[in-house]
């Protein structure tokens, strides 16, 4: 959890735009229909390899995931947009039995030391977008429905549902000018916090637009 006076940082950073609910770190509402960006699970990355692959798989029940995820060494199960998926981190070849494999993402470079890989689901309602930020080791996404919008000093892109997306470093923001639901990775180091408000960096406004 973010120390309230990083979040006021936040808040303060960009006062011109709103910030997301949840900010990815609150767990997620009773209601799950609730715009923002929530908390879904966590790993600990023991002596991981310099670069991991995120596998995304989608089950038909909870307790199918769970059960699948015990057979993996770094694996979390997460009910996130009225659905069960199971997150396996590792190589690009282990084989996850059962479910419907919806995305491969990586290689993702992992930060030296101690690890967390921090998931979460974020719904934003047309229009809503990030404030200017960025985080201390790469995060990545899938689009689960809609249309994502990103940009970054050197990238603008729209992803269409059923696509995904790798942030390296640096600042960014994210917007879904026509609305989107998405899953998230972000890793960082442990005991750091995951997002960083501002940046030295002006958005020419591409996600409000689209173009």
């Amino acid at each position: 959890m973010l120390a309230p006076i990083f979040l006021l940082a936040a808040a303060m950073a960009q006062p011109d735009v709103p910030p997301v609910p949840g900010l990815c770190t609150a767990p997620v509402p009773a209601n799950p229909e609730t715009p923002g960006c929530y908390r879904t699970g966590q790993i600990d990355l023991t002596s991981a390899p310099s670069e991991i692959y995120w596998q995304i798989h989608e089950f038909p029940t909870e307790a199918a995931a769970s059960a699948e995820a015990r057979r993996h060494r770094w694996a979390s199960v997460a009910q996130a947009h009225s659905r069960s998926w199971l997150y396996v981190l590792g190589g690009p070849s282990e084989a996850v039995g059962g479910g419907t494999r919806r995305a491969m993402i990586g290689p993702l470079k992992v930060p030296a030391g101690a690890v967390t890989a921090h998931f979460a689901e974020a719904i934003f309602p047309p229009g809503m977008q990030t404030r200017v930020h960025s985080h201390p080791g790469p995060e990545a996404f899938y689009v689960v429905e809609g249309e994502q919008c990103m940009e970054s000093p050197t990238d603008k892109r729209l992803i269409q549902a059923g696509g995904t997306y790798i942030v390296e470093g640096g600042p960014h923001l994210q917007a879904a000018p026509k609305g989107r639901r998405n899953l998230v990775l972000i890793l960082a180091p442990a005991g750091q916090p995951q997002i960083i408000p501002g940046g030295n960096w002006q958005p020419t406004g591409f996600c409000r637009t689209g173009r």
